[in-house]
Formats: structure tokens, sequence, C-alpha cells
């Protein structure tokens, strides 16, 4: 979905390069650019004044000195001079010796998503399962819990081709401390399953004209809106609700008894992350590399502690040549994931997450292809790639984009005011469905952290992130029909990332449980040596305790056993739960008041089922 056309050629920025020392570093995008471009320059009180400049980063009060450490200072957003071509300006840019670089803005922005608009089905308290959710639309949402119904998801549709979130939820729903920031089209602040979650500046005065809080943006209540400079829209001509729609699948409301439930939006007690709406697409308003740069500075400075980026600038040769043509979006960057900016008390630094794209390339588009940001693919209820996405080089996970080959694609949170329907509820796919999703676990993976006293480096936490999966290898065999034909599978093996990202999994590392994944349907021997020690076999081990409720996640019938060091179980249905085995340690007898034995200890692990389990275990 292109939001913004453009009247020069779509090519990838370039830095030119010469042998004078007195060239200037300046991306040549476009020789006709409009609009606002940038300009860095080595002293910030020396900016011409026949520049008619306004900095492009508001200074806040406090954090002088980590916007000096990437530069933010000395860059000014700098308007076309009434009656002056560009070939004229640039002549005067490059005769300033204060100038070390300028940006032309003219830059193609634009979401991931396919166009797959459908109105949501009637809502219905039937349910696949039982949930601690009673919205009425989860039972569409197969990427949440997918139980394996073709009838409903379509014949292709695989049992367990979902994040696993239902296990997760009986720890943690979410945080109202932990912030996302969704940087796209505005959100729809006024949605009745999203305006419990949204963030709210509690500085400033809503409608009044006024900048309360002194921060740059007037009346920014629930974020602002970059494109337009004002604020939040979502129902202008051009709109098409992708702001909403991604916001819902982070943290639509919970629990509420109406419309759908979401990854990180709470248990109905207002505990959901919260919702930034950082607007970078507003109607036919012109989008480009100013307002990007401006949201991403706002995130980090207002509180949010995951920056979700379902968006791409284009496609670049190198990480760097990326940060060289957008260095002030590559600062702004720096700047919200720098340690210093840090705005969850569980992790040190913020956290960044971007789509790969959706033009089925072997590689992903940048920014999201840059090493610092996760980057993240997409998969269909078939557990297997989605025909649309890039894969390859700089994707680093996979998670549920949809498909609309296949059936029912994403169910989100949308806006009323750009469908002829008005339906607040609709499907979507893409990797810009997919990336929210990740966004969310990353929120809920904070939340527990917080809840249980864990603190971590933010490459621990992303590590965490990218090692929580289900494996998507053992599928990748034959091939896929697209649209357009078929695809050969063979060709995403070792390109998907890590794997699938699986929610239980990333609280299991965050609590330290380990964890090992088993097939669902078959009678597993898992070696319990990683738990207990070297060689488990020669441990007297004492048995096995889990819950009925382990049981029934599971679908264990007959009782995990404990012999020879090996754990034997067999789970007829795809979920996960923790169990408890006990050991001896020296002898075969626990030590008593009257006999001498060994003492008993016992480790807790975490088994997660699934149809497609790989031949990892997952271990972090």
């Amino acid at each position: 979905m292109a939001l913004m056309a453009l009247s020069c050629a779509r090519e990838p920025f370039a830095v030119e390069e010469s042998s004078s020392s007195e060239s200037k570093a300046v991306n040549t995008f476009c020789a006709e650019a409009e609009g606002q471009f940038l300009v860095r320059v080595s002293d910030p009180d020396a900016i011409p004044e026949s520049l008619n400049a306004e900095r492009l980063f508001p200074s806040v009060k406090g954090k002088e000195s980590i916007e000096k450490k990437y530069g933010l200072d000395q860059w000014f957003a700098v308007s076309v001079p009434e009656g002056m071509d560009i070939n004229q300006l640039t002549e005067v840019l490059e005769s300033e010796s204060s100038i070390i670089s300028y940006e032309f803005p003219d830059l193609l922005v634009r979401p991931y998503t396919k166009d797959n608009f459908k109105i949501a089905p009637s809502p219905s308290l039937s349910r696949i399962e039982p949930t601690t959710m009673n919205d009425p639309l989860f039972r569409n949402q197969w990427f949440l819990y997918n139980s394996g119904d073709k009838d409903l998801f379509g014949s292709t549709n695989v049992e367990g081709t979902d994040v696993n979130i239902r296990d997760a939820w009986t720890l943690t729903a979410g945080d109202p401390s932990v912030v996302v920031a969704v940087v796209d089209e505005g959100v729809k602040t006024t949605h009745p399953d999203l305006a419990a979650n949204m963030w709210t500046n509690a500085k400033e005065i809503p409608g009044n004209g006024i900048d309360d809080d002194n921060n740059g943006y007037i009346d920014d209540v629930h974020g602002y809106n970059f494109a337009a400079k004002g604020a939040i829209s979502w129902g202008l001509p051009g709109d098409e609700g992708h702001g909403t729609h991604v916001a819902g699948l982070v943290a639509a409301v919970n629990n509420n008894g109406i419309g759908v439930s979401s990854v990180a939006g709470g248990s109905g007690k207002g505990d959901g992350v919260r919702i930034m709406s950082c607007q970078i697409f507003s109607g036919s308003t012109r989008n480009d590399n100013v307002s990007v740069a401006r949201a991403i500075k706002y995130a980090a400075d207002n509180g949010a502690s995951v920056l979700q980026c379902s968006f791409g600038l284009g496609t670049y040769y190198s990480d760097k040549a990326f940060a060289e043509s957008l260095s002030a979006v590559k600062a702004a960057y720096d700047y919200f994931r720098d340690p210093a900016n840090a705005n969850c008390s569980a992790v040190d630094g913020n956290i960044v997450v971007i789509s790969a794209g959706n033009s089925h390339n072997s590689k992903a588009e940048y920014p999201g292809a840059y090493r610092d940001y996760i980057c993240v693919s997409a998969i269909s209820q078939d557990n297997l790639p989605a025909w649309y996405t890039n894969y390859g080089d700089g994707v680093n996970i996979a998670s549920p984009g949809g498909d609309n080959t296949l059936g029912l694609t994403m169910l989100s949170t949308v806006v009323s005011e750009s469908d002829s329907a008005h339906s607040d509820y609709g499907f979507m796919h893409g990797t810009s469905m997919a990336t929210p999703v990740v966004s969310g676990i990353a929120a809920l993976g904070l939340s527990y952290a917080k809840k249980i006293g864990r603190h971590f480096s933010r490459d621990e936490f992303e590590a965490i992130l990218l090692s929580s999966v289900n494996s998507l290898e053992p599928g990748l065999t034959g091939s896929k029909k697209t649209p357009s034909g078929t695809m050969d599978l063979a060709r995403f093996k070792g390109k998907m990332g890590t794997g699938v990202i699986d929610a239980w999994k990333v609280l299991m590392n965050i609590e330290g449980v380990p964890f090992v994944t088993v097939k669902t349907g078959e009678s597993v021997s898992v070696d319990l040596s990683e738990w207990f020690g070297s060689d488990a076999s020669y441990l007297t081990m004492t048995g096995v305790e889990i819950s009925d409720a382990a049981k029934s996640t599971l679908g264990i019938t007959d009782n995990p056993t404990v012999s020879s060091g090996k754990l034997t179980i067999k789970c007829t249905k795809a979920g996960s739960a923790k169990i408890t085995i006990g050991a001896i340690a020296g002898g075969n007898t626990a030590g008593s008041d009257s006999v001498m034995g060994g003492k008993t200890f016992s480790r807790t692990v975490s088994i997660v089922s699934r149809p497609n389990a790989g031949k990892s275990n997952g271990w972090l």
C-alpha cells in the first residue's frame, strides 16, 4: 500500500563520494525535492539565517548530553526558500562551511500490508477452546490460539500455528507502565477496544492549544501527528486504518466482552500495556524522513519501551549505505535504543521491531534489515512462509502475518470511518501484521520481567526474544501455491530468522525455567542430563509432579514417567505447561532421621508441545 506518490524515480538513496575534502555528505535521491529537507551543521548556533531552519529534534531538559552524543542537536529541518530552486539551494549548502551534510526528504515511506480488508463476522460467544478472555472474536484469531480448525481457517490450517499466547496469559497479560509506540498511521484513540489502553500524557491538557509540558508538541495527549504537525487523525481520505489495526494486535483491550483479543492487552483489570500513537502517515499528507526521525525521538522521550515500525524506507546495499543515506533517522534510532533512555526498569535500553517487507525478496528492506533492530518475516496458518514475505539476509525472526490465499487472515481493530460498512474490526495481512505480534510479545516479556523482578541488558533481552521460537525447518520441503503459481519452500530453509516466536518460551526464558519442545501426538523420550547434570541416568528419580490443568492443556492421558535419566511423555494437544521432576543427590534413598541417604531436590521444567517440532529444544 503506497501512501505517497512521488514525482521522481523511486530509487535507493546513494551517498556521493568525492576526493575533495570540501565535498559534503549528501543523498541524491531526487533532483526535484519538495517540502522540508535536513541539514546537519557542525555548530548549531551557526546555521545560516537565510535558510529559515527549525530544529529537527526538540530538546528535552535533562537529556542534553544524550542528544549531543548522537548529534541530534546538529540537525535542522529546512524548507526551500521562496524564489529559490533546488540547484540554487544546493550551491548555498555547499558554500556554507558550517554544514556537514544534507538530506533531501523525497522518500517513499509506506506501511507493509496487503489489501485484504474484510468486515469481521458477527460477534459470537462460541469458542474453539476455553480461554481466560471473554472477547467474542477471539475464536477468529488463529495467530493467538490455533486448535487446527480447518472449517474456520481453511484446509491447510495446522494446529499450533500460533504464538502460544493462551498459556502465557496465565503468567501475565501486560503491564500499563510498559508503552509501545506505534509509528504508523494514526491510531483511533476513541476505538471501543483501544481507548482504555491508550497511553496518556498526564502533563498535557487536551484541546487547549497549548504545549503544557513544553516538549515542543501541542496537545499531544495520546501521541502526535508528525506528518500533519497536529492532532492524531485516522479517518481522512487516504487513511486505511493501518495504524489502528497494528495497535489492536499489540494491545486491544482483553476480557472486556467486546471485539478482539490481543497479545498484551491485559486481563480486563486495566493491566494492558499502553499504545502511544506516533503518526507518520496522515491521509494524503506528504510523508518523509523528517516525520520518522521526530516520531522516534518523541517515543524515547515520552516513555516508550518498544518501537513498533510496520514501514520501510527502501532497499540499500549495506548497513553502511543506510546509515549514511538516512543519518538523521539512524541517529534517532540510536538515541531510542541507548541505555540512558531506558523506559522500563526491567531492561537497559529500548527495543526496536521492524517489518521485513512484502516484496517476496530474498533480503529484508531497511530499516528492518539493519543489524541493531529486530526484523520480522511472516508465516501463514499453514505454518509455512507467507507467499509475499521477504526472507533471507536481514531477517531475524518469523511471526504470523496471514495469507489471503488460505482463508481468514489477521483480525484486529480498524477504523469504521474508513469502511463503508462502519465496522470496528477487519482483516489485513502482511509483515505489517507479523511485526506488532512480536512487538506485543516483547512488551509482554517486559511486563513479566517487571512482575518477577528480573533485569536484563538490552542485548540479553533481545537474545531471549530471538531464541524463544518454534522451528519452521521440518516443513520447508516441496512447494506452496501462491496467487501467481507456486513457490519452492526449500528456498526458505534457514532464511526465516531463528524461527516462529513463542510467547510462552519468552516468559520461560525470562523466568529462567528450561524447556523442551516435543512433537504433539508422539510418545517422546527426553534426556534429563541438561536439567540434572552431565549424566542423569545415574540419578535416582523420585517422580513427576504435574497438575490436572497442565494435563488438560497438553492433552496428557497417561502420567509422564522418569527412568534411567529420561522423561517419557506423550502430549496429544499443542500447548505449554510446567512439570516438576524430583531426584536424589547421593545414593538411592533419601536421607531421614533413621536412614543415611541423599538430598532430595527437584527441577521445574516446561514442556512445549508442537505438531511440527524441530530438533532444537530451544535452549537459551
